[in-house]
């Protein structure tokens, strides 16, 4: 019996639809199991000094029987540790390190009595910008994060490889794992802060192999703060700062000021600790430092022109906000911020051009709350 065109078309569209439908499902089930294996095997590490005072904390995953990997920043300095599952009770001492990779920011850690399956390690080579990818956290102890990603650049400098991801790691997720569709990790997480942002990164999975095969008995947890780099410091404080714990913030980003002076990051970052404060007098001064130190600092002159401008210093804020621009051309809450200081000058057309242009940027990025909250500004000055 011959089959009319119409007929063929229909019965062909039809078949592609539920190869769709049972592409999407297969597709959403892997996501689910793969997300059920890597929780199961990330923890949340908590790390303290010898009188008990905490350090660092971060996440960390099992590769082998009773051992954990993470980054070496998060166990820096630490005489003592504790791990624990995501939504379980039980916590469990880290008894040492049988491991380290201090130029990949890696160690391996032996933990008491610990069970569980290790995740797989993939082969981090032929990992690829487009990618999608998996990245796992435990960041605080009580539940797991996971969600899916995309590889956006791949770095080489030297002897280092680092996978750039697009989206944000919640603070404490680093040091755990990024896995490949496949539920193989191929990298591991590691925050990295520079000129005042947070960007994300993936230590190749193929560098936790070699230091795997290096690893032998474990050794205490006994490390004095000497061994404490300033970068650590950093990311420390920067990871409590986001967990609204400010003076411990600021008392790791005073400690960075005192091993590396010229630090600017550490002056910017401390003076966003202290306007969230409101100690805005000692936070532009921190600001000042870190422009005076780095002269292109776009986010440096943003926060002090934002500073500046709530407090009604809006000629002066309108000067921060023309530096964030010519550093940064493209930053739409410059524009932004530049159209309410001149609006609040009376200077309504250059408000208007300003908040055009802020609209512009947003529709180009696709930012819908910043299209949103620019739209009612310029209702103003239509």
């Amino acid at each position: 019996m011959r089959t009319s065109g119409k007929a063929l078309l229909r019965f062909t569209a039809l078949g592609l639809i539920s190869f769709l439908s049972i592409t999407a499902a297969t597709s959403a089930q892997n996501a689910e199991q793969v997300a059920e294996k890597a929780l199961a095997a990330t923890v949340y590490l908590e790390m303290a000094d010898r009188d008990g005072n905490p350090l660092g904390f971060g996440s960390g995953f099992l590769v082998g029987p009773s051992q954990i990997a993470t980054n070496f920043h998060v166990i820096a300095g630490a005489a003592k540790g504790t791990t624990q599952l995501a939504g379980k009770p039980a916590i469990y001492a880290i008894e040492g390190i049988t491991a380290t990779d201090e130029q990949n920011d890696l160690a391996i850690l032996k933990i008491a009595a610990f069970e569980g399956e290790p995740l797989p390690l993939g082969d981090s080579d032929p990992v690829e910008i487009g990618e999608t990818i998996y990245v796992v956290g435990n960041p605080k102890g009580l539940e797991g994060s996971f969600s899916d990603d995309t590889i956006s650049n791949i770095h080489e400098e030297g002897a280092k490889k680092r996978f750039q991801m697009t989206g944000l790691i919640h603070p404490g997720s680093s040091g755990g794992p990024v896995l490949n569709g496949n539920g193989e990790v191929i990298g591991i997480s590691l925050i990295t802060l520079e000129d005042g942002q947070n960007r994300n990164f993936a230590i190749p999975s193929n560098y936790l192999k070699e230091l795997l095969a290096q690893s032998g008995r474990s050794t205490p947890l006994s490390r004095g703060k000497q061994s404490i780099s300033a970068e650590t410091y950093l990311r420390w404080g920067y990871a409590k700062y986001r967990r609204d714990q400010y003076q411990a913030a600021i008392d790791d980003y005073d400690a960075v000021i005192s091993l590396k002076p010229d630090f600017a990051d550490a002056y910017y970052f401390r003076g966003t600790v202290k306007r969230s404060l409101g100690q805005y007098k000692e936070a532009i001064e921190d600001y000042d430092t870190a422009i005076d130190l780095k002269n292109d600092f776009a986010f440096a002159y943003y926060f002090r022109g934002t500073i500046r401008s709530d407090l009604g210093e809006h000629f002066i804020a309108i000067q921060d906000y023309n530096k964030v621009i010519d550093a940064n051309p493209d930053y739409a809450f410059a524009y932004l911020r530049r159209g309410i200081a001149n609006y609040l000058l009376d200077r309504n057309w250059a408000a208007k051009k300003d908040w055009n242009t802020a609209l512009e940027l947003a529709e180009q990025t696709g930012n819908k709350r910043l299209k949103t909250q620019t739209e009612k500004l310029l209702k103003r000055v239509d």
